[in-house]
């Protein structure tokens, strides 16, 4: 996979999860981490989901989403935090290959 394909794909990947986060009206997320290997194209990132009830209606619709573009693995995480309320850390985690 060409390096222009991996950067189409990540902003392509990112778009798509702001616009399930803006339908939620849940923070949007910058940016996802790329990591590469000579099989896979990696991309990961984190969404914080303030409201409990929204959890597992994004999960699915983000799972929809990945599994579009290879393998996926999402997981949810409760955070207590001393200086914000507590939230749902949604963690994922999307590997493609790297093989046309």
């Amino acid at each position: 996979m060409s390096t222009n394909e991996k950067t189409k794909i990540k902003f392509d990947i990112l778009n798509k999860i702001n616009e399930i986060l803006e339908q939620n009206q849940i923070q949007k997320i910058d940016k996802l981490t790329t990591v590469n290997s000579s099989i896979n194209t990696s991309y990961l990132g984190n969404i914080q989901v303030f409201d409990e009830n929204k959890v597992e209606s994004i999960s699915s619709k983000l799972d929809e989403i990945f599994n579009e573009y290879g393998t996926c693995s999402l997981r949810t995480e409760e955070v207590t935090s001393c200086c914000k309320p507590p939230y749902k850390n949604l963690s994922f985690k999307i590997n493609i290959s790297n093989k046309n």
